[in-house]
């Protein structure tokens, strides 16, 4: 990058830097997924402040067209010690992200929202990692009210993150986090939301406005994603937070590779999901997923379970919190019998299944408990310990975001090892944060017999600034 592009981008970190040490006054937060906000509710305000005048700026004089303005800039330093087990193999960095977006409400019913993503690792040019600049979201939403419900239509660069995320995430680990160019319809009502869409994944380039929009491209070998998505309550009136979903999920790729198979795959999953609090102490999250289709000519199935759980001990003082969660991802269990039983997590987040973030769910049995508190006011602290075993000893590990790197090759050993982490999070308001995440992994018998198993360090500060 060019100087004047580096003194650009310090201006943007100091400016927000400027924005985030400013006292809160608004009680609006930030979303995950940033193009959810909605700042309608400051129409009627006749005294904003200058932070609140960014989030609503009227176009007309009925104040019922507006414009939002927003970003956010993510540092972030990260070190391993003897990464992917190889001894000496230790890597010290530095990553970036930074975006802006407007989003613009054309009346009651039309909205634009475009958003710009920068991204910048020092190790060179690393997918998903680095992108000069290019569009991250732009997209069309129509929303028409239908009595007491909406059909929202919504078309072109998007976000599509689904339930837990055990499908359809965004990826948020990486610099340049997942879109893809689609069209969505939803029903929303009362009890019931219905989603439909079709898409393919945005290709990052790493130049200026080079990923190309490819919804209509027929060329274009980008993986396909399609289906339906339900969210309900199984007992409508009942006043305790309990949902159900139920999905169908197609991918298409154009070349995927397994234990034994590598081709075009076209992968059906059907899942439910079961999710919600049972009084105030209780958190549950429980997730069934089968997938059928085929690869290289091989008929698939294979299946994923996951079940979540966290019970709060007291409310009060440190609200003290233990966690624990299984996760099952099938894998192959015979070779070259025509079939392929491996689990593919399709466009999963790789992060959620460890801190260390070096399995994805393929092949993988694993118990995380957990233990989560708040010590000081501002401050999270978790603790986290992780076993992982290979579910099947005839087909091998596989990591981020699917590669096989360590294929079974007859070995009968199924543990992979075990993970201890922590998280450190300091959160002084809304616009300012700062995260430590390390872990320390234990090779175990699998890692150990197939290759290099020197025990993998990793610790990676962050400051999380957003407007």
């Amino acid at each position: 990058m060019t100087e004047k592009y580096d003194r650009y981008l310090l201006v943007c970190l100091l400016f927000s830097g400027f924005i985030c040490c400013l006292p809160c006054q608004s009680t609006y937060t930030f979303n995950e997924e940033r193009a959810t906000e909605d700042y309608s509710f400051l129409k009627d305000s006749t005294n904003l402040t200058w932070q609140e005048s960014a989030k609503f700026i009227p176009l007309n004089s009925r104040r019922n067209s507006y414009l939002s303005l927003g970003g956010s800039y993510r540092g972030r330093f990260e070190h391993y010690t003897d990464r992917s087990w190889i001894a000496g193999n230790n890597e010290n960095y530095y990553t970036q992200r930074l975006s802006f977006h407007t989003d613009w409400h054309l009346g009651n019913y039309f909205s634009v929202f475009v958003e710009l993503y920068h991204g910048y690792e020092s190790r060179d040019e690393v997918i998903p990692q680095h992108d000069d600049l290019d569009w991250h979201q732009g997209f069309v939403e129509i929303n028409l009210p239908i009595k007491a419900n909406h059909l929202i239509l919504k078309f072109g660069r998007q976000e599509l993150k689904f339930g837990g995320g055990r499908l359809v995430d965004l990826r948020a680990g990486t610099n340049i986090r997942r879109s893809f160019d689609s069209g969505n319809i939803t029903f929303k009502s009362r009890s019931l939301n219905l989603y439909g869409f079709y898409g393919k994944e945005v290709q990052i380039g790493f130049d200026v406005f080079d990923n190309d929009f490819n919804f209509f491209n027929k060329e274009q070998l980008s993986p396909k994603l399609w289906g339906i998505y339900s969210q309900f309550k199984v007992f409508p009136n009942d006043s305790k937070e309990k949902d159900m979903e139920l999905y169908y999920i197609g991918a298409q790729f154009n070349q995927s590779a397994f234990s034994d198979v590598i081709g075009r795959e076209m992968r059906h999953s059907i899942g439910i999901r079961s999710f919600g609090k049972i009084q105030k102490k209780f958190q549950y999250n429980s997730e069934f997923i089968y997938q059928f289709g085929d690869i290289g000519g091989r008929s698939i199935s294979a299946f994923n379970f996951e079940t979540d759980w966290k019970y709060t001990l007291s409310q009060k003082s440190w609200r003290p919190t233990l966690g624990l969660k299984l996760d099952w991802s099938s894998g192959d269990r015979k070779t070259n019998d025509n079939k392929l039983n491996s689990f593919n997590p399709l466009f999963v987040n790789p992060g959620i299944y460890s801190l260390a973030g070096v399995n994805t769910p393929i092949n993988l049995l694993s118990l995380h408990p957990s233990f989560i508190f708040f010590p000081i006011k501002k401050w999270m602290v978790n603790i986290e310990f992780a076993t992982f075993f290979r579910a099947v000893k005839n087909d091998g590990f596989y990591s981020p975001p699917g590669f096989l790197t360590r294929p079974a090759n007859g070995f009968s050993e199924r543990h992979l090892g075990n993970t201890i982490g922590l998280s450190l999070k300091y959160t002084h308001n809304r616009h300012l944060s700062f995260d430590i995440r390390s872990s320390y992994f234990f090779a175990g018998d699998f890692i150990e017999i197939s290759g290099d198993a020197e025990n993998l360090f990793q610790f990676a500060p962050t400051i999380s600034l957003q407007f």
